[in-house]
């Protein structure tokens, strides 16, 4: 066959299988995951024209020609037409956040996914729910915000993960944190790679903001979804450069200055933490930023003499474990306004005579939610400068384009609160 003609006929070839060919499919079970390349017939480590074509014509001769609805379609031929597609005929050499370079034979069909920022993030770039055989335990209580993986396998989590149960998934990779809890990470990939080498580790924290939209770009490409990963690292740009420009010409002595309390009374925000991480990303300054260890139990009395500009106290865990998207009960919340404004002396701090004093739900300050949270901060903080910005309509794009739930933010839950309100 002349190369014109047989392009053309490929051409036709990819035109009639590419509904079924050309996407990732989903087994109930996978085969052994060898280090070689499916249909690669002469061991060269890439899948060509001329040894796809006729496996193609095979299968379609069988079932549309012959009528055989039995003809055989098996992972090899749909594995082979993804790569050849998709990878360019060859493997392809992914990194996660550890610097791990992990070489992919075969797309990716069958995954666990302990760690639910990872998982959300999955679902932000579009990944088939399909794809996901097991989850961890915490994924699963969490079924408002993760509802379609509420039937999913339970793997546990990585302060005690269930080795028997992710083996017998027969996982092609297992996705666990990067940084957060090393060590027992470290500990968790060795054993899981003992009792099946097979299995692909990858490890990927994806709630660091300094981190966030590199891991973003990293898990796209693992994951074959690069487009998508540019899309929503876009949407993350699009709010921090809003945040930036608020304050970027404003001297950091003279920013707003912070007092920052998590869900535990007086445990603040020093340099070194996330939390002071994002009041720097909001454009403020923590008032304890150069006290130790990094989430500091602070003196009371210190709050008073240092005065803050504005206050802000964290729920979502804890004695304060409630709100977020679980928790339509905004009482709560003004409970907790008033045990904060009626505190000793707190009557006489700027924040409170000016109604600077806001609750913030940690459902939208951690994890990927950072940005959101990032911004209500910014405009509490500055909110002249960022008098057209929405956080709220910002929330719900993130719900709706990115993460797909059919979630009303402005009436359900419960994710700040203010005297305002």
């Amino acid at each position: 066959m002349k190369s014109t003609q047989k392009k053309a006929a490929f051409v036709l070839i990819l035109m009639l299988s590419a509904a079924f060919l050309f996407t990732i499919p989903v087994y109930a079970a996978t085969q052994e995951n060898s280090e070689g390349l499916p249909l690669d017939k002469n061991g060269d480590m890439e899948i060509t024209e001329d040894e796809l074509v006729p496996e193609i014509l095979s299968y379609l001769t069988e079932k549309y020609i012959n009528g055989n609805d039995n003809a055989a379609y098996d992972q090899d031929l749909a594995d082979a037409a993804y790569i050849y597609a998709n990878w360019d005929g060859k493997p392809k050499t992914v990194t996660d956040t550890k610097g791990q370079e992990i070489t992919l034979y075969r797309p990716l069909r069958n995954i666990a996914v302990m760690n639910s920022e990872t998982l959300e993030t999955m679902r932000s770039l579009g990944l088939d729910e399909d794809m996901v055989s097991g989850v961890g335990k915490y994924t699963l209580a969490d079924e408002v915000f993760f509802p379609e993986y509420s039937d999913k396998e339970n793997i546990g989590s990585v302060w005690s993960p269930d080795y028997e149960k992710i083996i017998s998934l027969s996982p092609d990779a297992v996705f666990l944190y990067a940084d957060f809890m090393e060590e027992t990470a470290d500990e968790i990939q060795e054993k899981i790679q003992s009792m099946n080498p097979s299995i692909k580790v990858f490890r990927f924290d994806m709630y660091y903001p300094s981190t966030y939209i590199n891991e973003t770009k990293l898990l796209g490409a693992v994951i074959d979804k690069e487009d998508e990963a540019e899309k929503l690292t876009g949407f993350y740009n699009e709010q921090m450069n809003a945040i930036d420009s608020a304050y970027e010409n404003i001297p950091k002595d003279e920013r707003t200055r912070v007092y920052f309390e998590s869900w535990d009374d007086y445990k603040s925000a020093a340099n070194g933490s996330g939390y002071n991480e994002k009041i720097n990303l909001a454009g403020g300054v923590s008032i304890f930023e150069d006290a130790t260890p990094e989430y500091p139990i602070v003196n009371p009395e210190e709050i008073l003499v240092k005065n803050p500009d504005v206050i802000v106290k964290l729920i979502g865990s804890g004695e304060l474990a409630f709100g977020g998207y679980e928790d339509n009960n905004t009482e709560k919340a003004q409970e907790v306004y008033e045990m904060l404004t009626n505190r000793a002396g707190w009557q006489n701090l700027n924040a409170v005579k000016d109604e600077h004093v806001y609750i913030l739900s940690n459902d939208i300050f951690g994890g990927p939610e950072y940005v959101i949270g990032t911004l209500y901060l910014a405009k509490w903080m500055y909110p002249e400068e960022l008098k057209d910005v929405d956080p709220t309509a910002v929330h719900q794009e993130y719900i709706s384009e990115f993460q797909h739930l059919d979630f009303d933010v402005n009436n359900n839950g419960v994710f700040v609160w203010s005297g305002n309100q």
